[in-house]
């Protein structure tokens, strides 16, 4: 625990405190009622957690899985503190799968970081189970109906704490603003959990009725489901992998845009976060900042290597490489998103650009990022023609040519980047003279 930010360990220790400190008060006054269960079915669904838990399929930190249903079902079955005990157990020994062959378990997680993951589970649950029994407290009604909205509300309240505990816990870690970590998880996760809520139900429901056999066959769908969904991030992985291969052997031809493409992805990336876009959506903008110049594949060597600026002619042939780009990439399976930010990434804010001349109005606003991006490393690299610009000339070049050639609220969004970067380095500096 050494290693990590102070600000995490402040948060990691506050919550053990809050934990324990209020699975003390609710067992006390009876909203955690410890009862007894039957070994078998305890068994059962610690299993079932475990099964879920370790089917997750991770991509790009976000996690998808069906474990939740089972804990709802759980939580109806046995009542809160049962379903701590069981989810708890059945998630400490999951083992999730990472990589190609990489696994996260209990044994290569820190101690600390198994107990706060347990923690942003027991937390959820209480809480949830206090206003569940609150409610019932509230409104006397034994109702199926009524029954199922308080189940209903359990499911949010323990989805949302989960999510706000989990966000302060990214936010200390990577610095990065609390609201949009939880806004961003809310926004790629809410559907899918209040769907998995009536599963829940409906699983206890199974239980209930037909027993351990019943609940079996009724995972076996979303098993299934699962394989499917880990095919598709496999064929993903792969396409990611092709993408990065064309993107070197482009630039293996030619010394002085090697790594361009790899630098205006890093770039592109920095102004989508700053633009608060979802990971989905920052991981598309990437692959098609990769992929932005495959078109000068098309072009020939001694237009493509000529040392010194080009005639007319022969930039009017390059000008051909986004065109060349979208006919290559066409009839690939990619998203249409990726296709038209290699098509457009030289088209200007104003219409004047190539090689269609379309406005702003015509195009997407992510066209734009890119197009920044790539015209930002150029003017920082190094040509024979030319040295590279210095950090404060790009930025005047930029915001000269805002509403022009580029889109004034992209960059705005690169000089925020840029402002915040300054002041972290202001901040290590004056911390470096104080050492």
């Amino acid at each position: 625990m050494k290693k990590i930010p102070i600000k995490v360990k402040k948060f990691l220790i506050i919550l053990y405190l809050i934990t324990f400190f209020l699975l003390g008060i609710f067992i006390k006054s009876d909203y955690l009622i410890v009862k007894i269960i039957d070994f078998k079915p305890f068994l059962f669904f610690v299993f079932l957690v475990f099964l879920t838990e370790s089917l997750t399929v991770v991509y790009k930190d976000i996690s998808i899985s069906t474990s939740f249903a089972i804990m709802v079902a759980t939580y109806v079955l046995f009542g809160g503190f049962n379903a701590i005990i069981i989810i708890t157990i059945g998630f400490v020994f999951r083992v999730v799968k990472k990589g190609e062959k990489e696994f996260t378990h209990a044994l290569n997680t820190p101690l600390y970081g198994t107990i706060a993951n347990c923690c942003m589970l027991i937390n959820p649950i209480m809480l949830g189970n206090w206003v569940y029994i609150l409610m019932g407290e509230i409104i006397s009604n034994s109702s199926i109906i009524w029954e199922t909205y308080r189940i209903l509300l359990f499911g949010i309240i323990f989805f949302l704490a989960n999510t706000v505990l989990m966000a302060i816990l990214v936010s200390s870690y990577s610095g990065k603003k609390f609201i949009y970590i939880f806004l961003n998880n809310l926004k790629i996760m809410l559907l899918n959990t209040i769907a998995l809520i009536p599963f829940g139900i409906l699983i206890a429901v199974i239980f209930e009725t037909f027993g351990y056999l019943g609940v079996l066959l009724m995972l076996c769908p979303t098993i299934f489901a699962r394989y499917t969904y880990s095919l598709f991030i496999q064929t993903k992985d792969q396409s990611i992998q092709l993408v990065n291969t064309l993107s070197k052997s482009l630039e293996a031809k030619d010394e002085y845009t090697e790594g361009h493409s790899q630098r205006v992805a890093e770039i592109a990336t920095e102004i989508a976060r700053e633009l608060k876009y979802s990971e989905w959506k920052i991981e598309e903008i990437r692959l098609a900042a990769l992929l932005h110049d495959i078109g000068k594949i098309g072009i020939t060597d001694n237009i493509l290597l000529k040392p010194g600026r080009l005639e007319d002619e022969e930039f009017d042939l390059i000008k051909t490489h986004p065109e060349i780009g979208y006919n290559i990439l066409k009839d690939v399976k990619i998203t249409k998103g990726i296709i038209d930010i290699v098509r457009f990434h030289h088209e200007r804010y104003d219409g004047e650009g190539y090689p269609l001349k379309k406005s702003h109005k015509e195009l997407s606003f992510e066209v734009f990022i890119v197009q920044l991006a790539d015209a930002i490393d150029a003017m920082a690299t190094d040509r024979p023609y030319r040295k590279a610009l210095s950090e404060e000339k790009i930025i005047k070049e930029i915001t000269f040519n805002s509403g022009k050639q580029f889109h004034p609220e992209v960059v705005k969004a690169y000089i925020s980047v840029m402002d915040k970067r300054s002041n972290i380095s202001t901040m290590i500096g004056n911390e470096l003279e104080r050492c």
